[in-house]
């Protein structure tokens, strides 16, 4: 069977209030995506902001680049997803993937020919989530720990029948899905994980040292608790299917259903956005504690998405809408198939293109 190019779409925007994601880009070009084993791709770096802050990256590392200029700095990540669509002319097949989260170097691979399988229009292919503390990230980045192992170390705990039966769920109120690892799953972490970073040598750091500040004070999409586990120092744990911003898609599909876009600047849960329009248009999507499945056959696999630290302070201007975005996703979700279909339009694609030129 042959293959069909596949554009990889990497958006971006520099934040001087979270400098530390430019080294995350780095690491998720250079380590996750450019190795990828699927061969016919085009890797697209789309940064948004007030200047290029990386094409002199791009131009070294052999990318494509290109810039969506943002006068006043606003930033809106489903915006820019939508206006990426619009302006890299993707094809028919696009992979999405933030550049704060780790990738196996087999993702697009797999996504590719489960999609070929399938016939699903947009392949969601992790189950689980795993959030990285601060000094775990850094050591990923600072090639001090060897990624790929690690996180086939955490694949096995993730896919483990007890993680996703959820069961050791930490309680709290709402539904936050945090598990607490037991002894024996956090110490198969610390095996692949080299002197200075285990456990048990990382557990005795404040919150400043492992989340980079108060936690009360770190915006979360989920309520905030800590593990009274050693698995506190490596991360925090999530069971369930995730259909976050790192998926395989048709670019008619997700043209047809409008993408990501809402109407506010900062974060806007866009990943829940999509997913709802998606499943909400192709009825062959469902849902269950185990999986996202599409007429029947299981998309999410063994890896969770993985999240490298970065900060995440409630004083950031990116967060600060958070709260209303969140309520005015949950009334779109609480609408009837039929009601949803009438709010759901497909992307100006033009206009965008226009936007984008005209700065």
């Amino acid at each position: 069977m042959k293959s069909e190019s596949i554009s990889v779409i990497v958006p971006f925007s520099y934040s001087v209030q979270q400098p530390e994601r430019e080294a995350l880009l780095h690491h998720v070009v250079n380590d996750c995506l450019t190795p990828q084993t699927y061969e016919q791709k085009r890797i697209i770096l789309v940064e948004s902001g007030t200047e290029r802050t990386q094409e002199k990256f791009a131009d070294n590392t052999g990318l494509e680049y290109m810039f969506i200029q943002k006068p006043d700095g606003g930033f809106s990540l489903g915006q820019m997803q939508d206006m990426a669509i619009a302006i890299t002319n993707p094809g028919e097949l696009f992979y999405l993937h933030l550049p704060d989260y780790l990738l196996p170097k087999d993702a697009i691979e797999r996504a590719y020919f489960l999609m070929k399988q399938t016939n699903a229009p947009c392949i969601f292919p992790h189950y689980g989530a795993v959030y990285l503390t601060k000094p775990i990230t850094e050591g990923i980045t600072e090639k001090k720990i060897d990624w790929p192992p690690f996180l086939e170390a955490i694949s096995d705990v993730t896919e483990s029948e007890g993680f996703r039966d959820y069961e050791n769920l930490i309680p709290v109120d709402g539904n936050s899905n945090r598990v607490q690892l037991t002894e024996r799953q956090t110490e198969h972490l610390d095996t692949v994980l080299p002197d200075g970073y285990k456990s048990h040598e990382l557990i005795g750091l404040s919150t400043l040292g492992l989340w980079g500040g108060d936690t009360k004070k770190l915006f979360s999409f989920y309520p905030w608790m800590e593990s009274s586990g050693n698995d506190e120092a490596l991360g925090i744990f999530r069971s369930g299917p995730r259909a976050k911003s790192s998926y395989l898609c048709r670019t008619d599909a997700f043209i047809e259903v409008g993408g990501t876009s809402v109407n506010r600047t900062g974060w806007n849960v866009e990943d829940l956005w999509f997913w709802e329009r998606i499943r909400t248009r192709f009825m062959g999507y469902t849902i269950d504690k185990h999986g996202i499945y599409f007429d029947g056959f299981k998309l999410s696999g063994r890896y969770p998405i993985t999240h490298l630290w970065h900060s995440t302070n409630f004083n950031n201007k990116y967060y600060s809408d958070a709260k209303a975005a969140i309520d005015e996703f949950h009334v779109f979700e609480a609408l009837s198939r039929e009601q949803k279909m009438a709010r759901i339009h497909s992307l100006d694609v033009e206009l965008l293109r226009n936007e984008v030129q005209n700065g």
